[in-house]
């Protein structure tokens, strides 16, 4: 397999600008419809030359391919695998399936198979008591999200293998001369199942999280969930400008019965006054608004009462 990078013809710090650039340098040059003298032959190298484009320009397969670059170049993880089980480096790249159907060669089935052998592989190893237990299977490009899509992805993402990666063991405990040797021996075999199963879990899931972000179902959940999202904020803003609206009716509706509370209470001191005018007469009613005439203040001195109607002399008085 040819790196990627020598496909873009960049080198492996080369930023995004740089990758769009090449690639559409290349896409120019290589397209089918800009060679329809050779179109077989533009045909596959444009197809290889957008399937780096579509790794690199990715931050997160571009981190991946970056540090496995020259295992997936040689097609493989050299000593890391001990056995003869499914080689998972080819699934990594867009060019392992064609489309998003449910053809052989396509993007449901190949991905289908490649987690149906591993969980085939991992039920070999399991114990009697769980090897019925039946892992969730990728299903098809019209399988239900709650029922199948969920169910996968939400198994496969916290993935743990139940091979026993005894195939790494360094030494056979057959052979040590004593237990405190055999006990050392185990020890160290243990640490490098344990590093090898570590590995290999990562390895699925890293798996997981590339088909997850190309599968169209879940996509199309997310855009589904995006739409309800907007649709709540709609709802909610609305509710939001109602209520606003309420409250300023309320608001004016208070200020109205406030008016009207004021207005009355006019009406009721100014027959009040008119009353008291009629009874006593202009001054009496002038005088209580504090306003009084010249001979008010002649006949309003310190000791008038005015309960009494009368002047006193003194104190006393």
């Amino acid at each position: 397999m040819k790196c990627h990078y020598e496909v873009l013809g960049v080198k492996q710090d080369a930023t995004d600008s740089c990758l769009k650039k090449a690639y559409r340098k290349l896409a120019l040059q290589w397209h089918p419809d800009k060679n329809p003298d050779r179109v077989d032959e533009c045909t596959a190298q444009f197809t290889v030359i957008q399937q780096a484009y579509d790794v690199l320009s990715d931050p997160q397969e571009r981190a991946w391919y970056d540090k496995h670059r020259e295992a997936i170049i040689r097609g493989g993880f050299g000593d890391d695998y001990k056995d003869d089980f499914i080689d998972l480096v080819p699934y990594f790249s867009p060019s392992c399936y064609s489309g998003f159907t449910d053809g052989a060669k396509a993007f449901y089935s190949v991905y289908g198979d490649v987690f149906h052998k591993i969980a085939e592989e991992d039920k070999r190893f399991m114990d009697s008591d769980s090897s019925d237990y039946d892992i969730p299977e990728f299903g098809n490009s019209k399988s239900d999200y709650e029922e199948v899509v969920h169910i996968f992805y939400a198994y496969w993402q916290s993935y743990s293998s139940s091979r026993s990666f005894v195939w790494v063991e360094k030494y056979d405990t057959r052979e040590a001369p004593n237990r405190q040797i055999s006990r050392l021996m185990e020890k160290d075999n243990k640490k490098l199942r344990d590093k090898a199963k570590k590995a290999w879990n990562g390895h699925v899931r890293d798996l997981v999280t590339i088909v997850k972000k190309r599968d169209k179902r879940v996509q199309a959940r997310k855009a589904l969930m995006e739409e309800k999202a907007a649709e709540r904020c709609k709802l909610e803003a609305e509710r939001k400008l109602k209520q606003t609206k309420e409250r300023a009716k309320r608001h004016e509706e208070y200020a109205k019965e406030g008016l009207k509370a004021r207005e009355d209470m006019e009406e009721d001191l100014q027959a009040m006054e008119a009353k008291m005018n009629e009874e006593f007469g202009t001054n009496s009613a002038e005088s209580l608004d504090g306003s009084y005439g010249s001979d008010s203040d002649e006949i309003f001195s310190d000791l008038f009462c005015i309960a009494c109607n009368k002047e006193f002399k003194s104190d006393k008085a």
